[in-house]
């Protein structure tokens, strides 16, 4: 391995070898002096520039570790987390990836520099911290200047800061915090904003800076002239600053102490009166940064939709609809969680016997505070339905009975319903399910399944299982109901594809009403073939 090592550092012509023992050689690199440090145990060599305590440079990290041969080593991050496949690499190449990213970071140019030290903000700015409680950020998707709220759980040692207007579903275990006021700052013009590194930490220029820059105008003139009105009681503040760089939001936050404790305007307590700056780790945490952060369609989180039904596939529709961003759902639903649904429901046996949208609620809640649930334990009717439908963009079926959809199919067309209804269902033994989009303006009904060519009425055309089938698939429990038989299978792939729609309707694709079938080796949108002539609901007939 030695062998290797040293071979492959002298095929590079910029370098010179220093020192050599085992699992440790040393080199020089463009005036800098470096050690390679490797062994068996290491998945990847690494690299750590040697005794250079106070060389600030982007990728090299702060703090210093001392190794056998008594010099400090600072290491630097030189291939990002799964960029390579590192186990299948041999030795020599990961070496000559490491010389070859180590060249090119000393190389950068000094705009280039800054720019790796600002995507690199956050790490360098977290590390200066002295604070080890993380204080959570809820901001409004809007960069403008605005005023937050600090509250503190004195339980959980936490504490958020928040924009007004925000709206979250456990407050009830915050209390406000009304002896410091906290300010969100966005940033125009990031150029030359480099994070505090070793032995150089922010002060109260870099403050004034910030927001009086004389050369580059950081922030708007709009933001200038509120901050410059606004007035402040307490002799603390929290600044939260965010900036984009290379098209991801980096914010960060520090509290301002001040020496007076008179009430004045932030422009001048900042300017005349700030006697300690603390650097704050913090993270965002609003519905809408996260969603933005995974790639999620954030333009879809303030829509309203109503699940009618709170069985299997409801419970496994409304989970993945707030993953998915979705934040404003109402659920319709009256019956309780049995032990036999659990297998197949998204609730755990800790919700047994419980009204499942009661549970549904309490489950998606945990899921981001800022998620806004309404369980309405009752079972859906076309009155009941008439009354609130307007309040939604979207309903969506995904109750197993076909009544309920039929009558209010039929309050739809009637009323010229405007917005759109999705109806959901799976087939009996678990093989197919079927999404059927409806646009009640346009031809075709979710009745239209139901109605024969000669305008009689027939069961659901759109299955296709055998009545033998249905039959040895049906659990018969009595005078306490029937249950379907069906696995978990059908419930993943028809929410995914339900989700699919979902996006398809907000982004007004595939404007036609459609259906939709999915099998476990294909799903198939076969467009508005459903629409019957005779449909006592939505057509003329002879």
């Amino acid at each position: 391995m030695d062998k290797i090592v040293k071979k492959t550092l002298e095929n590079f012509d910029q370098i010179s070898i220093l020192e050599e023992e085992k699992g440790i050689i040393s080199f020089s690199l463009m005036n800098k002096e470096f050690s390679i440090i490797y062994s068996d145990d290491y998945l990847m060599p690494i690299i750590a520039i040697k005794n250079e305590e106070n060389f600030d440079y982007p990728h090299i990290m702060i703090s210093e570790h001392k190794l056998r041969d008594g010099h400090k080593y600072r290491m630097l991050c030189l291939i990002e987390i799964d960029r390579f496949v590192k186990y299948t690499m041999s030795f020599e190449d990961k070496i000559i990836i490491l010389l070859e990213q180590l060249i090119k970071l000393l190389s950068l140019s000094e705009p280039e520099i800054e720019k790796e030290f600002q995507k690199e903000f956050l790490f360098y700015w977290s590390y200066q911290s002295k604070n080890t409680d993380t204080i959570e950020i809820y901001a409004n998707p809007e960069r403008q200047f605005q005023k937050m709220n600090v509250y503190i759980n004195k339980d959980l040692r936490k504490k958020r800061i928040i924009t007004r207007g925000i709206q979250l579903n456990d407050k009830h275990c915050w209390n406000f915090d009304n002896s410091i006021d906290a300010y969100f700052i966005p940033i125009i013009d990031n150029r030359g904003i480099i994070p505090p590194t070793k032995g150089n930490e922010w002060s109260k220029d870099d403050i004034i800076k910030l927001i009086k820059g004389r050369d580059i105008a950081r922030i708007s003139h709009d933001t200038f002239t509120k901050i410059c009105a606004e007035k402040v009681k307490s002799r603390f503040v929290y600044l939260v600053f965010n900036m984009i760089v290379e098209g991801n939001d980096i914010n960060f936050c520090c509290k301002l102490s001040f020496s007076n404790g008179k009430t004045d305007t932030l422009i001048n307590k900042i300017n005349d009166t700030i006697s300690k700056i603390e650097i704050i780790y913090s993270k965002r945490c609003d519905f809408y940064f996260l969603n933005k952060q995974i790639g999620n369609d954030t333009s879809i989180i303030d829509k309203n939709i109503a699940v009618i039904g709170a069985g299997s596939l409801g419970s496994y529709v409304c989970t993945e609809l707030v993953k998915s961003g979705i934040k404003n759902i109402t659920i319709y639903d009256k019956d309780e969680l049995e032990y036999e649904n659990i297998m197949r429901h998204k609730l755990s046996y800790l919700y047994t016997l419980y009204p499942k949208v009661i549970g549904l609620k309490s489950s998606l809640k945990l899921i981001h505070p800022e998620v806004n649930i309404i369980a309405e334990n009752e079972h859906i009717t076309e009155t009941k339905l008439e009354e609130v439908m307007n309040n939604y963009d979207l309903i969506i079926f995904t109750v197993g009975s076909s009544d309920i959809q039929l009558l209010c199919n039929k309050m739809f067309k009637s009323k010229m319903y405007n917005k759109p209804v999705i109806y959901a269902w799976l087939e009996a033994g678990g093989e197919n399910s079927h999404i059927l989009k409806i646009d009640y303006s346009k031809k075709g009904c979710f009745e239209c399944l139901y109605t024969g060519e000669d305008g009689s009425l027939i069961n659901n055309k759109a299955n296709t299982v055998t009545d033998e089938i249905v039959e040895s698939n049906t659990i018969r429990n009595g005078c306490g109901g029937t249950r379907v038989a069906y696995g978990n299978e059908v419930l993943l792939r028809t929410t995914s594809v339900l989700l699919d729609t979902v996006k398809n309707v907000f982004n007004n694709i595939d404007q036609d009403n459609y259906i939709i079938d999915i099998q476990p080796t294909n799903v198939v949108n076969k467009g508005n073939i459903f629409a019957e002539r005779k449909c006592n609901c939505c057509s003329d007939k002879d």
